[in-house]
Order: structure tokens, then C-alpha cells, then sequence
């Protein structure tokens, strides 16, 4: 008689984890590894819409990744949860216990609503973290350029 077959426990292996997620101006990397971000964006003002915002810099910083992984940057309305920029970046890690850093261009992009946004980070389809930017127009707030008349 065969004795039956015992089932294989999976070993279940820590989520990716993100520590930092954020839209710049540009990041800098010095001779030695150290990371300058500028102009960190929580708000982005316009004259008017629709309008073309960028290029930016994501920067990522995520870890717990075990083996390959991949990883997606996104810009996502508020109101409505739709991507206006979405990339992805395969991240391999040989040591889950270290810290990868995604530092990449985010191409200009068509912004035709006013309101807020989320810049995210999603790990093999997992939310991992996301930083809001709220998209204002100034117009209403700014004065006209010389010779521009403002409506009333």
C-alpha cells in the first residue's frame, strides 16, 4: 500500500514593500551613489486646459523584492482611477533584503481636467504606494499678461 502524499507547505514570502515614491523636476546621482531630488511636485498649476505637463522624473525606492519583479509607475485621475501615464520597469534583485531604486523619465503628458492625482507605485499588480499632486488652474488667480484683457 502507498503511503499518501503530503502536501508541500508554500513558503510565503514577505510583499515587495515601498518606502518612497515621488514626482521630480529632475534627481541628480552624484560619484558617490547619493541622490538630489529637485523640485518634489504636489501641485502643478496651469494657465489653462487641456495642457501638456512634463517631463518629469519618477522616483522609486522598493524592497522585499524577491527574484524578478516588475514594477509599474502610474499617474492616475482621482475621479476616475484612469491612468494618463503608465510605465513599467522589471527590477531584479538579488538580495530581497536590499533597496532598488527606479530613477526614470516621465515623458510629457496631456492633462485635460483639473482636480487630483496619484502618483503610484504597483508591484506585480500589487498597490505598493502612491503621493497625490493636485493639478489647479491659475488663470483665475493670476494677473492677465500685459495687453491680455481678463474676462469678467
Amino acid at each position: 500500500m502507498s503511503k499518501p502524499k503530503r502536501s508541500k507547505k508554500a513558503k510565503h514570502l514577505p510583499g515587495p514593500l515601498c518606502n518612497c515614491v515621488l514626482l521630480c523636476d529632475d534627481v541628480l546621482i552624484s560619484a558617490k551613489n547619493k541622490h538630489f531630488l529637485q523640485g518634489i511636485i504636489g501641485v502643478i498649476g496651469l494657465r489653462e486646459l487641456p495642457a501638456i505637463i512634463g517631463g518629469y522624473v519618477a522616483y522609486v525606492r522598493v524592497s522585499n523584492v524577491h527574484g524578478s519583479s516588475s514594477v509599474r509607475v502610474s499617474l492616475v485621475r482621482g475621479e476616475t482611477n484612469q491612468p494618463v501615464f503608465s510605465a513599467e520597469v522589471n527590477v531584479k534583485q538579488p538580495d530581497p533584503l536590499g533597496v532598488h531604486t527606479v530613477v526614470s523619465q516621465v515623458p510629457p503628458v496631456a492633462i485635460e481636467h483639473a482636480g487630483r492625482y496619484l502618483f503610484q507605485v504597483e508591484c506585480n499588480g500589487e498597490m505598493l504606494a502612491m503621493s497625490p499632486i493636485e493639478i489647479v488652474v491659475l488663470d483665475a488667480l493670476m494677473p492677465p499678461h500685459p495687453g491680455q484683457e481678463r474676462d469678467s
